[in-house]
C-alpha cells in the first residue's frame, strides 16, 4: 500500500521519528484535514474507524509494505508494561493489506550466561510455572493418531512414535488431545498445581 492508502500499524502513544514538536499534529487537526481530503469519504462521520484514521496520520505508524516487518516490545528490561507500545491496525482506504502477526515471549533463563534477568522480578515470574511433559506411550490404539492442543489452538503432533512434548504451563490451562481423522477430542487435560513438574502418559 501507499501512503495515504492506510492499513498502518500505529502507536498513538508515540510521535514520528525527526518531527520537532511544534510540527506535531492534534488529533482534532489531522481529523480535520481527513475529511478536507475525502480519503475517508467511506468511513462513517464520528465513528472509531475515522478517528482511528486521524491517529494514523498524526502519530507514529509505520506504512505496510511488502516484506516489511515492525518489531517492537511490550515490556520494559524490569518485566513492567511499556505503555508505548500500544499499537493498532489502522483502516485500510484502497487495495488490500495482507499481514503475519508472531509474537514471542522472553523471560528468565535461570544457568546460563548473560541470561536476561529481571532483578526483583525473578521469583515473581517464576511463581507458579508448571513444567508438564506429554508422552504418548504407543501401547493405546486410541491415540494411534493424534495432536495436542492448548484450548483450541495446535500445538504438536502427539501420535504414536511422536517424541514426548515438554511444555511450560499454569494452574488451570486446558490441553486436549485430538484424533487426527476426525478432531475428536480423545482427552481433555485440566492443570492442577502443587507439583512444579507434572507428566501425562496416555
Amino acid at each position: 500500500l501507499g501512503i495515504g492508502d492506510g492499513g498502518e500499524t500505529v502507536f498513538k502513544n508515540g510521535w514520528p521519528v525527526g518531527l520537532p514538536a511544534d510540527e506535531r499534529k492534534t488529533r482534532e487537526v489531522a481529523l480535520a484535514e481527513l475529511r478536507e481530503s475525502g480519503d475517508a469519504k467511506d468511513l462513517r462521520t464520528g465513528s472509531w474507524e475515522e478517528s482511528m484514521v486521524a491517529d494514523c496520520r498524526s502519530r507514529l505508524a509505520v506504512v505496510p509494505h511488502s516484506a516489511r516487518a515492525v518489531l517492537f516490545y511490550s515490556q520494559h528490561p524490569n518485566g513492567e508494561e511499556d505503555r508505548s507500545s500500544t499499537h493498532g491496525g489502522c483502516p485500510v482506504l484502497s487495495g488490500e493489506k495482507w499481514a503475519a502477526n508472531l509474537w514471542v515471549w522472553n523471560g528468565p533463563r535461570g544457568g546460563f550466561p548473560g541470561a536476561p534477568m529481571n532483578p526483583g522480578k525473578e521469583k515473581e515470574m517464576d511463581d507458579g510455572q508448571i513444567k508438564l511433559i506429554f508422552e504418548n506411550s504407543g501401547k493405546d490404539p486410541t491415540f494411534a493418531e493424534a495432536k495436542l492442543y492448548f484450548q483450541e489452538t495446535f500445538w504438536g503432533d502427539f501420535s504414536h512414535d511422536d517424541p514426548p512434548l515438554s511444555i511450560n504451563t499454569y494452574e488451570g490451562h486446558e490441553w486436549n488431545v485430538r484424533r487426527i481423522s476426525d478432531n475428536k477430542l480423545l482427552k481433555r487435560v485440566v492443570i492442577k498445581g502443587g507439583k512444579k513438574n507434572q507428566k501425562v502418559v496416555v
